[in-house]
């Protein structure tokens, strides 16, 4: 009698059901490894921090204080509570808007803040340690070595410019100057809340209004091609108020981030960014720019309006 068997037969795994069972375990591994570096320095990053720190106490002097909040190396020839105060509620808080609505790339590298409280002390402290005699009156940015060296006296708003250089360097390296500068000014005067920077109409809209009633304005076409020695020029003031004033407009119609966003990863593709800006606004840039300037006009209606009551 021949007895029945019954055969159990298995399935040879493949490799894709193997891939497709691992792939989520390890994306989701991966993300929170990512965030958590993101969001919290490296011990090399501390380490170097706590080194930069010692430094500067030795370069400076007893006469400063000198903090650490990584990535930031703050020193200043003020009290240890005014610094600490600069340091949370302007500098990191700035940082974490930027992080949180921009910058995906943080620094891996300590960024040393100097707050100098007059021009004297500054210009002293800039000569001193590093040569620079010819220097904007209220700061500027070192990126050679990561060192941003302020004129405090006059104010947070350029400390928010250079810090947003400062932090754009590691995430949009490529960046262009027009859009560098836009960035930079755009926060030059802000608000900040809840992880949220916006920048807010100031001292450069009258160059701009200017230009617009004299039909002076330089067409965007020709802003996205000037150079760092354009910035610097005659022209400096309304290349400047045109990039930020643009950024503005961008902001107030919520297109800034995703202008950001989609611009850094088309960069090599569109160096100008004008195609980016084409493409998250679904208009030429000749209606870009009739609306902008439109824009600009309302703008200055109103504050004429305000300042005549």
């Amino acid at each position: 009698m021949r007895r029945s068997m019954t055969r159990t037969t298995t399935r040879p795994w493949h490799f894709s059901s193997v891939i497709c069972l691992l792939l989520p375990v390890a994306l989701t591994f991966f993300l929170c490894t990512w965030n958590t570096e993101a969001a919290y320095p490296s011990s090399a990053l501390k380490k170097n921090c706590a080194q930069t720190a010692r430094h500067t106490e030795e370069i400076l002097g007893d006469n400063f204080a000198v903090l650490v909040k990584a990535p930031f190396v703050l020193a200043g020839n003020v009290s240890e509570d005014r610094l600490r105060e600069w340091c949370d509620d302007t500098v990191y808080a700035a940082a974490e808007s930027l992080w949180n609505m921009f910058f995906t790339q943080r620094p891996r590298k300590p960024i040393r803040i100097l707050l100098l409280r007059g021009d004297a002390s500054y210009r002293k402290t800039a000569r001193e340690l590093y040569g620079d005699r010819r220097v904007s009156h209220f700061g500027y940015y070192r990126s050679q070595d990561r060192t941003m060296i302020m004129n405090i006296g006059t104010g947070g708003g350029t400390l928010v410019h250079e810090l947003t250089h400062a932090l754009m360097a590691p995430d949009f390296p490529d960046a262009p100057v027009w859009f560098s500068e836009a960035m930079g000014a755009l926060f030059e005067k802000c608000t900040i809340r809840e992880k949220r920077i916006k920048g807010l109409v100031n001292w450069r809209f009258p160059e701009l209004a200017k230009a617009h009633r004299n039909d002076d304005v330089i067409p965007l076409e020709e802003l996205f091609q000037k150079n760092r020695s354009d910035f610097n020029g005659p022209e400096k003031a309304l290349l400047y108020a045109e990039a930020r004033y643009l950024a503005l407009y961008l902001q107030r119609r919520e297109l800034l981030t995703s202008f950001y966003t989609e611009f850094r990863a088309h960069h090599d593709t569109d160096p100008t960014g004008k195609k980016t800006l084409q493409k998250v606004t679904g208009t030429s840039l000749k209606d870009i720019e009739e609306a902008w300037l439109t824009w600009v006009e309302q703008l200055a209606e109103r504050r004429e309006t305000l300042n005549s009551k």
